[in-house]
């Protein structure tokens, strides 16, 4: 590695993460059957004994929660994440972390990674992030959010992945590098009869043979190493922050298992009107009465709201969404990872059917959530 990741000394190595709780930090030896096994190994390597507290503002978060994270030098993200945001009074005792996380991993993918939705993406040829090691803060994020309840970085282009383990371009191919500058160009080399007007792009991209239509295949295989090779040092880094918890040790041991965590199409935990309506646990007055019977009005309503959220247009970043709907009432927009946390989630839902007593002059019910508690 090249010595542009030494001109951090604020910076956790994997090395200094290690000795900072050497009891902590076992390697991982039994194998693991399913992501199940890999989430509950992960959250034993916490380190309960310190707490890794931010105090972050929500105004430009993602920004300023990997400037802190990166300076933080009393404690190390082995240990619990603790979040305070600037200027409110509320304790994190989970929810908290849980949105401070599932924004961060948004930013990070917008902020570092670039691709087409669904096809995954890689990361951005950026040479300052990396000067900055913000890739290297990416991968303890990534080993943080997956070790304490935040949603699981599922955006990765498969080759990444493998090259994260492997440190080969093998699995590299026109298939599954997906870059928005280099894609459409093999398109239009395997379509065209004539290489001439394409001449120059493909000599930027490292080929040195015949440009000619025999050489077509070899063509397209050049750009595609080299949309690939401008990101081995972004993921060289990723991997580096990937040690914490000996992470990477243990996606090496356990590939095809932790894929699903990193890759696209691995898995989907986005949240539907169903997740939520089938944990909600109303307390409900007596069957029969005039106040069960507005109850279910009110909860066949928000059902009803859920759904029309789904059939909203998708393409309206400004609109509500089903996820942000679970992220206010739980302080998290995913699905639970572990499946014990699935069955035991529960959103409490209260009735006051007191309100026009204590508030005589009001016209309009409000909720009041409490996300610590997950109840409405």
């Amino acid at each position: 590695m090249s010595s542009i990741f030494l001109l951090f000394p604020l910076m956790h190595s994997s090395e200094s993460l290690q000795t900072r709780s050497p009891d902590i930090m076992k390697p991982q030896n039994e194998e693991m059957s399913c992501e199940e096994d890999v989430l509950r190994w992960l959250a034993a390597q916490v380190d309960t004994s310190k707490d890794f507290s931010i105090c972050v503002s929500r105004i430009n978060l993602v920004e300023r929660g990997l400037l802190l994270w990166r300076r933080q030098k009393i404690s190390s993200p082995v240990n619990t994440l603790k979040i305070t945001f600037l200027g409110e009074a509320g304790v994190d005792t989970g929810a908290l972390r849980k949105e401070f996380l599932i924004e961060l991993i948004g930013g990070i993918e917008t902020r570092l990674f670039e691709g087409e939705e669904g096809k995954g993406k890689m990361p951005k040829y950026s040479l300052n992030d990396l000067d900055n090691g913000l890739f290297r803060v990416a991968g303890e994020v990534f080993a943080v959010s997956l070790a304490q309840g935040g949603p699981a970085p599922r955006f990765l282009q498969d080759w990444c992945f493998d090259f994260l383990l492997s440190g080969t371009l093998e699995n590299a191919n026109k298939d599954n590098v997906y870059d928005a500058e280099f894609s459409p160009l093999i398109k239009m080399i395997e379509e065209a009869s004539d290489l001439s007007s394409y001449s120059e792009q493909i000599v930027n991209c490292g080929f040195t043979g015949p440009i000619n239509e025999d050489n077509k295949q070899n063509i397209t295989r050049a750009i595609v190493m080299h949309a690939a090779a401008q990101r081995t040092l972004m993921l060289q880094q990723l991997r580096e922050g990937l040690q914490l918890y000996r992470l990477i040790d243990t996606m090496e041991k356990n590939r095809e298992v932790c894929r699903s965590l990193f890759v696209v199409q691995g898995g989907n935990d986005k949240v539907d009107s169903h997740y939520i309506v089938s944990h909600l646990a109303p307390q409900m007055s007596e069957s029969g009465t005039l106040k069960h019977t507005k109850e279910v009005q009110i909860l066949n309503h928000f059902q009803d709201f859920l759904m029309e959220l789904e059939d909203g247009d998708a393409q309206d970043e400004a609109a509500l969404s089903v996820p942000q709907v679970m992220q206010w009432l739980t302080g998290q927009a995913h699905r639970h990872l572990l499946l014990s946390e699935r069955e035991a989630f529960k959103i409490t839902v209260q009735f006051d059917h007191t309100c026009m007593q204590r508030l005589p002059s009001h016209t309009l019910c409000y909720p009041i959530i409490s996300a610590c508690t997950q109840t409405i």
